[in-house]
């Protein structure tokens, strides 16, 4: 079976703003490594354009005094937007003074793809510096599925930038059209970072679901990225505080209670037991 390490949880499976709530979370289903949520528009309990320095002090006196490391950043925004990517270089410079080792962002439209190069090469540049790795997440723009993604890479190979494998965007933009398995066997290049999510689509909308609970193939899909590499840093996403209009990809946000959020969490883990290896 694939490892998991570390084995993280991504805290926008907590709906809110609320980052310290979302911490209690993360440490009462066992986690000892998070994924901060810093999205623009959708999960941004780290909003780096209100940072102060001893705002960056509390975030990590919070994670110290629940026994948590903050493994990586979720910064995800259009790179090719000139105030989203400024956004992006101060949510590298906040991984940076917490400690994280990974930042995770999706692109923008293919359409802008010559801003993108410019404005990679710049976040790439900042994130070694800071010893950070910038990774590029699959989201139907830029990037997309790992059959497809091997020119992307290629063009951007002296810069190091990694590639995150996130199954539920997947299933997101092909609409449920998609065997990730086999996507993962015809890879053009090798994910460094796994997004690990359970999906659904029902009624006109996508739904994010515990592992296990909905139409992925989560044992193939591992399988099959095992084949590829024994092990790999995986943040366990499980945004159920929305759900994604299939026909144009708008968001409706829902309002779980923290009794179904911990349930999720916890059902999630005890199902990727049986097809991974992972600590908490």
């Amino acid at each position: 079976m694939i490892r998991l390490e570390p084995f993280c949880l991504c805290t926008n499976s907590v709906p809110g703003s609320d980052l310290l709530h979302a911490l209690d979370v993360a440490r009462a289903c066992g986690f000892t490594h998070v994924e901060l949520a810093a999205i623009d528009g959708v999960s941004e309990q780290i909003d780096v354009d209100r940072l102060t320095p001893g705002d960056v002090a509390r975030v990590r006196s919070a994670l110290d005094s629940r026994g948590l490391v903050c493994h990586a950043v979720s910064g995800h925004c259009d790179m090719t937007d000139p105030a989203s990517f400024s956004r992006l270089l101060k949510k590298l410079r906040f991984a940076g003074a917490v400690g994280a080792r990974v930042v995770n962002t999706r692109c923008g439209p293919p359409e802008r793809y010559p801003v993108f190069l410019e404005h990679v090469r710049q976040a790439a540049a900042l994130a070694e510096e800071l010893g950070v790795a910038l990774q590029l997440e699959s989201y139907g723009d830029i990037v997309g599925t790992a059959a497809q993604c091997g020119p992307v890479f290629g063009a951007l190979r002296e810069l190091h930038v990694g590639y995150t494998y996130d199954t539920g965007n997947n299933f997101r933009f092909a609409r449920g059209q998609i065997d990730m398995a086999a996507d993962l066997r015809d890879a053009a290049v090798t994910p460094t970072y796994l997004h690990l999510k359970d999906a659904s689509l029902r009624d006109g909308w996508i739904y994010n679901e515990a592992i296990g609970g909905g139409q992925l193939d989560i044992p193939g899909i591992l399988s099959a990225l095992e084949a590829r590499t024994p092990a790999i840093p995986c943040s366990l996403e499980l945004p159920i505080g929305f759900r994604v209009r299939a026909h144009d990809l708008s968001f409706a946000f829902l309002h779980p209670d923290d009794g179904t959020v911990l349930r999720t969490v916890r059902s999630s883990v005890d199902y990727l037991r049986r097809c991974a290896v992972f600590r908490l």
